[in-house]
């Protein structure tokens, strides 16, 4: 398959705001692509290469992609440094750098989906000595190839760029539109197997409830609603329910097959690496395979560490054993959805515990999430109270005969904290500062989720930011531009942070109809993603509720 075809529909994509005509648009691509390259097309639609839970990682910045352009083209680095200041898009200078190149190739065959996606492939298998010249020279092979265009959309994918507007909403649109499959039922079957193109072709194939958990292949988590209070928890989930600690922590769902482990935050991220002493202590204390969740808490003497302390824990690559010292941590497990071949998603959850404490050793890293079972409002208080003194966020309520439904918030499970109403957002653009916070990202546009997924604005923050977190967010926003104009900068959805605030307000100024009244940042979010953020709809709920 040319990769030109697709070049043409990114084209239109990016051409075309309304939702339902680029649902149409990618619907016709996916009707006229053959199975074998399903796959990967969903993926290069996402501006991807693989699916986000796989350990496979491009790793390829901004600088080397210039520098291999730069190889092939004959046309300086800092010339095209100059031309993605002034396109503010590194794509688009790319693609000019391929225009105006000075070194001619008398022979290049047109790029195809194949080699792009082949490529890419042994790319990331390069580490070590000599591994960014060995990257550097497969690059030079596709740009060698690529014309303007294709070289633009090219650069996006290798960095993860793209502009078009597709997320997942609209693939699961297409793929339900092709096949006339309700949405709801597309949306089940990929929070089980987390890829579309094996979603696809089981739609095509009417074969979509025979889709199931396979170990090492994580699913999305079953996600809580949020309650005011006791009372309006019990009237949700019923009477009597499990009630547990909420920790303040990193939510895990860690596979088990023989002796091998495997552990996946909430966002899907691999990071068994970064928690040796938890994949042993499963290795040692759970019997047969299975798939476990639990939240990872750091913890000191009898005091569990506030959630900033355990997140150093996530990205570190180095040093590991050094770091688990400093910050020791406890894995709480408190369900189970696979055991020994069964999946259990359609078990109760009364059940599901049971199973959990069949199979568990507990020890020092490894325990079961405390809990009690109760319908009284006097002794959940008196739970709640317990929680907060030993350094915890609040309590889970969890309905005893529900099923585990992936990816949703029905009721099955809430949280209760205290009152303080805080919102997770994604930060979608910012502004270089001024004086001495010219070097740094310094205001940040912020964005909730609208009804069909998009990322609508809610307000810009720039307080209860110290100058070490501006470093920070500089740092991690940099590698998240998509473009720039001046001092403002677009970014790509990719870093969630909680926000506190004084009120919220009607607002014509931004997209959501809303505006935060003296929003400043707690945190950032490093357990959640995009796709975790608030919705509109919570925060009607609490402007509502407030009003």
């Amino acid at each position: 398959m040319k990769f030109k075809k697709i070049v043409d529909v990114y084209e239109r994509l990016e051409k075309t705001p309304a939702r339902l005509e680029k649902t149409d648009i990618v619907a016709r691509l996916l009707e006229e692509t053959p199975d074998d390259l399903i796959s990967i097309v969903i993926q290069l639609l996402l501006g991807e290469t693989f699916p986000k839970w796989m350990d496979k990682k491009i790793g390829i910045g901004t600088q080397l992609l210039i520098k291999s352009v730069a190889n092939v083209t004959g046309i300086k680095e800092s010339v095209i440094n100059d031309w993605v200041r002034e396109e503010g898009d590194v794509g688009k200078a790319v693609g000019k750098a391929v225009t105006n190149k000075k070194q001619v190739s008398f022979f290049s065959e047109e790029l195809s989906v194949e080699e792009i996606y082949n490529t890419l492939n042994r790319i990331v298998e390069f580490e070590g000595t000599r591994s960014q010249e060995k990257k550097l020279a497969y690059l030079a092979k596709l740009f060698v190839a690529a014309n303007e265009k294709e070289a633009v959309y090219l650069s996006r994918i290798i960095l993860e760029k793209m502009r078009t507007g597709v997320g997942e909403g609209i693939i699961r649109d297409a793929i339900a539109k092709i096949y006339s499959v309700p949405s709801k039922s597309i949306d089940d079957a990929y929070f089980l197997v987390n890829n579309w193109g094996v979603v696809a072709k089981a739609a095509k194939d009417k074969n979509l409830e025979k889709l199931g958990i396979e170990p090492f292949t994580p699913i999305k988590v079953m996600l809580a609603q949020k309650v005011r209070n006791l009372e309006e928890g019990f009237s949700t989930v019923g009477k009597p329910c499990a009630l547990e600690y909420k920790y303040d922590g990193f939510r895990m769902q860690v596979h088990k097959v023989g002796n091998k482990v495997k552990i996946f935050t909430r966002r899907l991220d691999n990071v068994t690496e970064q928690f040796p002493f938890i994949m042993e202590a499963v290795r040692k204390n759970v019997e047969g395979d299975c798939i476990i969740e639990g939240e990872t808490v750091g913890i000191k003497g009898e005091k569990y560490l506030p959630f900033q302390q355990i997140s150093r824990r996530i990205k570190r690559k180095y040093n590991i054993e050094e770091m688990a010292k400093r910050i020791p941590v406890v894995l709480h497990l408190f369900d189970i959805v696979y055991k020994n071949g069964k999946t259990l998603l359609n078990t109760s959850f009364e059940k599901r515990r049971k199973i959990l404490e069949s199979i568990v050793k507990e020890d020092e890293k490894l325990v079961l999430a405390k809990q009690i079972i109760t319908d009284s409002e006097e002794e959940g208080n008196a739970f709640y109270k317990e929680a907060l003194d030993k350094g915890n966020e609040g309590i889970m309520m969890k309905n005893l005969n529900a099923p585990y439904q992936p990816g949703s918030r029905v009721g099955y499970m809430i949280k209760l904290k205290p009152v303080l109403e805080t919102l997770d957002l994604v930060i979608i653009g910012a502004e270089w500062g001024e004086g001495r916070r010219a070097h740094w990202l310094a205001t940040f546009l912020l964005a909730c989720k609208d009804e069909e997924g998009n990322f609508v604005p809610i307000g810009k923050v720039g307080t209860g930011i110290t100058d070490e977190m501006f470093q920070n967010f500089t740092d991690i926003l940099k590698e998240s531009i998509i473009s720039q104009k001046g001092k403002e900068v677009v970014l790509k959805p990719e870093l969630v942070v909680e926000i506190a605030y004084e009120e919220i307000q009607r607002s014509p100024k931004y997209e959501s109809g809303f505006a935060l009244r003296f929003p400043r940042v707690i945190r950032i979010r490093e357990d959640k993603g995009p796709d975790d953020i608030d919705t509109i709809e919570r925060v009607y709920d609490i402007y509502e509720a407030r009003k």
